[in-house]
């Protein structure tokens, strides 16, 4: 055996990956880390072995090279599953998912993913459920079914927020953006209003994706997440925006290496040349990615390329040459419903499947949350708390901002409550909070929301209810309380309620409640027993 070869040698090569890969030389890392592999496969060294997988597909995630990911992750993954490192298998199944959906191979991309929802439903983890559910959505938008992965990536979303996690949360909005772009080029020219519904949606996720960079230290991250951006603000109309976030991403792409990135990004600074009328220099940019897009074989980048080459050819005026990228974009395309329709077929997933394995990883959440929450419930009322408000709220939120539907927050205060303990005492106090509660849920429907927030401080959320109906329901709330035969709890008791009201559009949860209860201040100081609604320009 050579010296090489022994522990202290092994530990000396993986030594030197992490220096090739620190000095920005990833090529040389990735080739150093799979001799260290093989060699530490041979002499059954599985731990340097399993450290050396590890930096093998994280450089070929770098390096845009998918077709490596899927030959080393294929390595990997069975010394991952033997030491049972539960989340780091997790995540090299969905990034061979991508990886599998940018070279079209939808039958082992739906398999990983098949595989990972599983795993997450056997688990019951908030963390593997959300991110393979991504996954699982990225599927299918890559297979052509924007719609399907939009949803299963909105559900990733709400799963997502229940995590205390910034990266699972970044991950998910920027494929949840990833998905409303490529639902953007599939609809442009067929249906504009959809396109462009769904480029202000993805403009909406990158921005929450961008939000939680600062705590990810990862330069690909950053990458990925303005490359995003830049392109959804470029398709938005916003190219005073979107083409300094453009540049700059595709410098840093360039400068670590970023292949994949770094022709992504191109495409879309080549699409804003193309609406300035630089044609010329726009094919100019894409011929220069082109050898090297097309020796990766990367399904979705190609058909990106190809579309976008034959845009500026087109308004070139260079029929030949748009012709030739539009059979090129066609086959493609072709190639994409073919491997679609063939994966399903042979792996039988259906709209069904795919909402049992959802729904089954749901029951088992739902299972292990029974036992938390007694934590997120209010004692006395038995109505939702701060906490569960805090938790729950922003997915609902996110949800109706996508689409645009209406929303109203009230923040409910009892007139003169501790009048009321002094006068009757705590215990009459803590009927009389019950009694409220109990109305409030009364008038409510299922799907509203109703919390205790406070020692007498309830708050309401209405979705999908018009603006002028929401204060006719708040308003209703109040004569209900009002008229209630409180004299039957102590002679002379009378309840009455002071409500602030705030409406979305504005739909982030702190300025929302901050709108609703500088309204509650304004009733208070009009003499109580009343509803004020807050101004437009409270607050936002």
């Amino acid at each position: 055996m050579n010296d090489d070869d022994g522990p202290q040698g092994l530990d000396a090569r993986l030594a030197e990956v992490a220096r090739l890969r620190e000095a920005g030389d990833l090529a040389a890392a990735r080739d150093a880390a799979r001799a260290v592999f093989a060699a530490a496969a041979a002499a059954g060294a599985d731990d340097i072995a399993l450290e050396a997988g590890l930096a093998c597909y994280a450089l070929d995630l770098r390096l845009g090279d998918h077709v490596g990911m899927l030959d080393d992750g294929a390595l990997l993954r069975p010394r991952l599953a033997a030491s049972d490192r539960r989340r780091e298998l997790g995540d090299l199944l969905r990034r061979m998912v991508l990886s599998a959906c940018e070279l079209a191979r939808f039958d082992l991309a739906l398999t990983l993913a098949h595989d990972s929802c599983e795993a997450a439903r056997d688990q019951a983890d908030d963390r593997e459920l959300a991110l393979s559910l991504a996954a699982l959505g990225a599927c299918f938008e890559r297979m052509g079914d924007a719609w399907q992965g939009e949803r299963l990536m909105s559900e990733a979303l709400e799963v997502a927020l229940r995590v205390d996690e910034p990266y699972v949360r970044m991950v998910v909005l920027n494929n949840l953006c990833a998905v409303c772009i490529g639902r953007f080029y599939r609809m442009r020219g067929v249906d504009d209003a959809d396109a462009q519904a769904a480029v202000e949606r993805a403009v909406v996720h990158a921005r929450a994706a961008q939000a939680l960079l600062p705590q990810l230290p990862d330069p690909l991250f950053g990458v990925f997440v303005d490359g995003n951006l830049g392109e959804a603000l470029l398709h938005a109309g916003r190219l005073d925006e979107a083409e300094p976030l453009l540049h700059d991403a595709l410098a840093r792409s360039r400068a670590q290496g970023f292949h994949a990135q770094t022709w992504r990004i191109t495409c879309s600074i080549a699409e804003a040349e193309i609406k300035h009328g630089l044609l010329h220099e726009a094919l100019a940019r894409l011929d220069a990615i082109g050898p090297a897009a097309i020796a990766a074989r990367q399904h979705a980048t190609l058909i990106r390329l190809h579309q976008t080459i034959y845009r500026a050819a087109r308004e070139l005026g260079d029929t030949y040459r748009a012709l030739r990228a539009l059979e090129a974009h066609e086959r493609l395309e072709r190639e994409r419903a073919t491997r679609q329709l063939r994966a399903q077929s042979e792996l039988f997933v259906t709209r069904a499947e795919t909402d049992r394995v959802r729904q089954e990883a749901l029951a088992a959440r739902e299972h292990a949350q029974r036992f938390r929450d007694e934590a997120r419930r209010d004692a006395l009322t038995g109505l939702a708390n701060r906490r569960d408000l805090q938790e729950q709220l922003p997915a609902r939120l996110v949800a109706a901002a996508a689409q645009q539907r209406p929303v109203s927050l009230a923040v409910i205060d009892l007139d003169h409550f501790k009048r009321i303990n002094d006068r009757h005492g705590h215990a009459l106090g803590d009927r009389v909070l019950v009694s409220i509660a109990r109305l409030l849920r009364e008038g409510l429907r299922h799907s509203d929301v109703l919390a205790r927030v406070g020692g007498e401080e309830f708050v309401v959320v209405l979705f999908d209810t018009a603006p002028d109906l929401a204060l006719e329901v708040l308003e209703r709330l109040r004569h209900r309380v009002e008229g209630h035969a409180w004299s039957a709890y102590a002679e002379g008791l009378a309840v009455t309620l002071s409500i602030g009201v705030a409406h979305a559009p504005g739909y982030e949860l702190v300025p929302l409640f901050e709108r609703a209860d500088r309204a509650l201040y304004r009733a208070k100081a009009e003499g109580r027993n009343k509803l004020v609604l807050a101004e437009p320009g409270e607050l936002r």
